[in-house]
Formats: C-alpha cells, sequence, structure tokens
C-alpha cells in the first residue's frame, strides 16, 4: 500500500453472476477506477474453499491443514489488494456460505506472524442485499463485519445494502448504484489519504 496503484478487490459472495451483488460490486469498483484504482474480481463460488478444520487456541500458532485447496492463493491475492470490497446476499440471518467459509480460513492466518502485518491496514466496503422489505436485515452482514475488520486492524470505508430480491433487479434502484459507486470513489481516496 502507498506505492503504485490502489488495488481494489471484489469477493462476490453470491452464486449468481450479475446477481444484485455483483452489479452492486461491479458499481463500487467503476467508481474506484474513476479515482484511478486497478480493479479485480473474484467469484468465491467459481473456487473450492472448504470449510476450516480443527486448528490451535493460540491464533498466533495455527497451521491451515486444508491448504490443499483454493483459499490459498485467493489469500493471497486479498492480501495485495489495498481495498476488499465484501458483497454477499444475506442467507439464513448471515452472508453466504461461500463468504463464511472465506471469513473463516482467515482465522489460520489473520494473526500469524508470518501474516499479520500484512492484513493491517487495509480499507473494507460491504455491499448486501435481501428480500425482505425491512432494511434492518442489512444488519445481519454489516454488523458482523465491523467487528471483523476490526479484528483484522483494517478501516471500515462503508457499506450500501440494498432490498431487492429478484435477480438483477438492483439495476433499476438507481440510488443505489450512484451510492455504490461514490463509495467506491471515496474509499480509494481515503486510502490514499491514510496512506499517504
Amino acid at each position: 500500500m502507498g506505492q503504485g496503484k490502489t488495488e481494489v478487490l471484489a469477493l462476490i459472495g453470491s452464486p449468481r453472476k450479475q446477481g444484485n451483488t455483483d452489479i452492486m460490486a461491479d458499481e463500487v469498483l467503476e467508481g474506484a477506477k474513476m479515482a484511478g484504482a486497478s480493479t479485480s474480481k473474484i467469484y468465491l463460488d467459481d473456487y473450492q474453499v472448504r470449510p476450516i478444520a480443527e486448528v490451535a487456541d493460540n491464533t498466533r500458532q495455527r497451521d491451515d491443514p486444508r491448504r490443499d485447496d483454493d483459499f490459498p492463493p485467493l489469500l493471497e491475492r486479498f492480501l495485495s489488494a489495498d481495498v476488499i470490497v465484501w458483497s454477499t446476499p444475506v442467507y439464513w440471518q448471515g452472508p453466504s456460505a461461500q463468504m463464511k467459509c472465506f471469513l473463516d480460513r482467515m482465522s489460520s492466518y489473520f494473526n500469524h506472524p508470518k501474516y499479520i502485518e500484512r492484513f493491517k491496514g487495509k480499507g473494507h466496503i460491504v455491499l448486501c442485499a435481501f428480500g425482505s422489505p425491512e432494511k434492518q436485515h442489512g444488519d445481519w452482514v454489516t454488523k458482523p463485519m465491523k467487528l471483523t475488520v476490526e479484528v483484522l486492524h483494517g478501516l471500515y470505508l462503508g457499506d450500501v445494502c440494498a432490498s431487492v430480491y429478484q435477480k438483477g433487479k438492483v439495476k433499476q434502484m438507481p440510488e443505489v448504484l450512484e451510492a455504490c459507486q461514490k463509495l467506491g470513489t471515496n474509499a480509494v481516496r481515503t486510502i490514499r489519504e491514510q496512506t499517504g
């Protein structure tokens, strides 16, 4: 961070490409590009990331017994980014299983001496979509993610949550798309200011 272009990585937790959270992430990435960042996107459903295995109680001494799957190269892309966009639908009062597996697997790395400094100082954006008309349903994702960012010693840059169910319908919600794009632009500017 702080050298060269700001890297923004979107992690898509939905199994639906061109679904609502995918579209929202595209808008964040577009806003980031407008601020001069380079962007990329990972569809977590395209990879085999198994649930976390048994690990040591001491987070500084953990090993990842399942590192023979796709998680380690995905983690490397995560660690190389300056801003992470966590984009997931709300499934059963939480993020998708794809996103949850990614989050859980970080438990073997986030406090390990070899990796700890690479987790720190990143910007984090959270996007979510849910079928309920009640806006607080976004809290099922945003509240735990705020705590996650705190544990990772990152910077929570904001979130956009949308009450939308049908695939792709968020395209008809200009206020949501605009908020996502603005968040992407502002996130890049904020991270640049933080890293000097």
